[in-house]
């Protein structure tokens, strides 16, 4: 058993709005059950949540890692009852790129395993299933009133702990507490977590990613965007460690497959562990968005882009080690520029600014709401302008110092063999551990790793790093490192890769090979190790800390905004923001008017990936597989024809956010009929705030990934695996 507490400080309530616009939990669905069923839904509530009997909470998954249990980084669902799961493609690239080599490129063929020994494990990825959802808020809004920040924050803590351990002791699950509506409610979430998962098949990249970046975050897309994996688990059918002895998860609860398709202004609901969504932030929150994180971030994510494309340009064979980072890069490089297209168009700034006119006016409109509520935006406004140098702070030392230069994390990883040899009385035998560990994590490092690249990355990551930070946040060691190069960063930059072990392959396994109090010494004083841990040490000193007091202070007044919002609001339906915890958010098929002169309509087919490619001509991002040629061409589409094409693609106005990839997309039955997998560029602010007329989600239409299973695929093993409806 273990535990992990989340305290969230901008977790909040949307204004009251259409249903469509909410992603709720689950345990709460009975508030919306009935404009559901309006709707078009044909289930009653314990059919989607239910502690008594089999629902479908039980087959909606999160994909996590196992250093991050509980952060799902996409979503996924279990559709046969052993264990196979559906997820996306473009999560599980990371681990095709890993599983590959020279003599077997998974990305450029496919991952197709014909019988069970040929599933692999995904090393460190896991499958959580929720169990249970309980809301603790009783516990932890007594005795609270008098405590500052700190005292709160600590109470938390505690109290989280003795709930987790009540409700998991003795059982092979796992807790996390997580605070929703500005911390005025508690809910804890009981897991199970298997950590053997498999992959099991996946398309190539030109079909699972067809079109690459360019069609990314737009529309019309025409990607088939999946992939399977199988939980294997011990022979008591419990979940274990990956060994080869474990055997296929059975009997577990399932979604069945629809071949119906769907129609427009069909009933629809997207379920899954959806990130974060920050709809009801304050005006001056907006604007640090739009004036400074969001431009930061492009910025940032740009000159990543640039530096990597140029290295592809001038050496095409690295593509195959970079392929899983572009997709990262590119995926919320474009999404962030969407979101500031998007707050500016929409000019959310000034409306929020506008709302809480409003909610003033209310509140001094009656002296006890005065006396409870004060000027709550003014305080929070206040304070949100002392935290603005540490968020810049924070944006600059994530982005551009520990994930730019693949180095810095790479050096981090081995501070705590320094601070073993710290200790007054050294561990032998933990440093051994220590090593063995490194080796190996040593020599994957350098396989996916080249040089030349990432030490313009270190050169130009550090640049911005130096020049957009307040300089209380430059640690000794990043301006020692400058001034003996008298400032020029393209000579410190050459002269430190040229000097480091750490970037050099042979040096570091001859470091690790033996390990004793004169030889660290090499590392301790390597100039790359030096300035990488200055990163962290300086963030730790001087950015976190004080951060997280001012983030306790404002969550404190928050709650109390949050207050204000609902009592204003009293008596109707609000949900709280996305906080990966599992979600349900419900609509329709429908397509939009993107622009004045434009209409999306809500599907599209396989003949408009051969009208791409015809328009995009020797562009390899728009490269069709011979089979799929010979395919279309013949017109042997197999059953899951309509109307002579394959639909591919299809838009609903469910609202999702990130980590909403891999999610089921449900018919009014439940059944599975669609994989979320994107947002249109349009939309993609309903982060902040919803727009029914824009606001799109992006859904592999699952009669397409039937298709290439049936007629493209040696896993033709899989069709008769999937539990389809009768």
């Amino acid at each position: 058993m273990k535990f992990r507490i989340i305290l969230l400080l901008f977790i909040a309530n949307s204004f009251p709005s259409k249903a469509d616009s909410g992603m709720w939990l689950p345990l709460n669905i009975s508030q919306n059950i009935s404009e559901m069923k309006k709707a078009g839904l044909k289930l009653g509530t314990e059919d989607i949540y239910s502690i008594n009997k089999v629902c479908l909470k039980d087959a909606v998954l999160g994909l996590t890692t196992e250093d991050n249990s509980f952060d799902s980084f996409c979503s996924a669902s279990f559709i046969s009852d052993k264990g196979l799961v559906v997820t996306n493609y473009h999560p599980m690239i990371r681990y095709l790129e890993e599983l590959s080599n020279a003599d077997r490129d998974f990305l450029k063929f496919g991952y197709w395993a014909t019988k069970q020994e040929e599933e692999t494990n995904c090393r460190g990825l896991q499958v959580v299933q929720l169990l249970k959802l309980i809301d603790v808020s009783n516990e932890f809004n007594i005795g609270t009133d008098t405590l500052d920040a700190n005292e709160e924050d600590a109470f938390i803590n505690k109290k989280a702990k003795q709930l987790i351990s009540q409700y998991t002791k003795g059982t092979k699950t796992e807790g996390k507490v997580t605070s929703f509506m500005g911390g005025n409610q508690f809910i804890l979430s009981i897991y199970r977590i298997y950590q053997d998962v498999r992959m099991v098949a996946a398309p190539p990249m030109a079909l699972g990613k067809f079109a690459g970046d360019a069609d990314n975050w737009t529309w019309p897309r025409h990607t088939a965007d999946f992939s399977l994996l199988r939980v294997y688990v011990n022979e008591k059918n419990e979940p274990a460690k990956y060994s080869k002895d474990n055997v296929p998860l059975k009997d577990n609860p399932f979604l069945k497959v629809s071949t119906a398709g769907v129609k427009e202004n069909d009933f629809v609901m997207t379920m899954g562990y959806p990130a974060r969504t920050k709809l009801y932030i304050p005006s001056f929150a907006i604007d640090f968005m739009e004036s400074t994180d969001l431009p930061a971030r492009i910025k940032i994510r740009g000159e990543k882009l640039r530096i990597i494309n140029q290295a592809l340009d001038e050496k095409p064979e690295i593509k195959f080690r970079y392929t899983a980072r572009v997709n990262s890069i590119t995926n919320n490089y474009l999404r962030w520029k969407g979101e500031l297209n998007g707050l500016k168009k929409m000019q959310l700034t000034q409306q929020k600014v506008a709302e809480e006119t409003e909610l003033m006016e209310w509140i001094n409109a009656d002296t006890k709401r005065k006396e409870k509520y004060g000027d709550i935006i003014e305080i929070q406004r206040k304070i949100y302008d002392d935290l603005k140098p540490y968020k810049v702070a924070d944006i600059y030392f994530n982005e551009s110092g520990i994930n730019g230069a693949e180095i810095v994390p790479f050096a981090g990883k081995f501070e705590k063999l320094v601070q073993m040899f710290r200790r007054k009385n050294i561990n032998e035998k933990a440093v051994a551990g220590e090593v063995k560990r490194l080796i190996p994590l040593a020599e994957m490092f350098f396989k996916n790793w080249d040089y030349e690249l990432d030490r313009q990355m270190y050169r130009n990551m550090f640049h911005l790093y130096y020049q957009n930070v307040d300089k209380k946040f430059i640690a000794p060691q990043m301006s020692d490192a400058l001034s003996a190069y008298d400032g020029d960063i393209d000579k410190y930059a050459t002269a430190a890769f040229e000097k480091s072990i750490l970037t050099h392959p042979e040096m570091i396994q001859k470091f690790l090979s033996q390990v004793d109090s004169t030889s660290l010494k090499t590392l301790t004083n390597d100039p790359v190790y030096k300035l990488a841990l200055s990163f962290y040490s300086i963030y730790t000193e001087k950015v976190l800390n004080q951060m997280n007091k001012l983030n306790g202070q404002q969550s404190k007044y928050y709650s109390v905004y949050i207050d204000a919002i609902v009592e204003k609001n009293a008596g109707k339906i609000m949900s709280s923001d996305a906080n990966r915890t599992q979600r349900l958010s419900y609509g329709t098929v429908k397509g939009c008017v993107p622009a004045n002169g434009m209409q999306y309509n809500y599907f599209t087919t396989l003949d408009g990936v051969f009208e791409k490619r015809l328009n995009n001509p020797g562009n390899p991002d728009y490269y069709i597989p011979k089979k799929i040629i010979e395919l279309y061409n013949n017109k042997d589409l197999g059953k899951y024809a309509v109307e002579g094409t394959i639909r591919t693609c299809f838009l609903t106005n469910c609202h999702t956010t990130s980590a909403n990839s891999g999610s089921p997309v449900l018919n009014a039955k439940g059944q599975l009929v669609g994989l979320n997998f994107d947002r249109i560029a349009e939309g993609v602010a309903s982060d902040y705030k919803y727009l029914p007329e824009l606001s799109r989600s992006v859904v592999m239409d699952i009669r397409y990934m039937l298709f290439i299973l049936e007629k493209y695929a040696p896993s033709k093993q899989l069709l008769d695996e999937i539990k389809f409806v009768k």
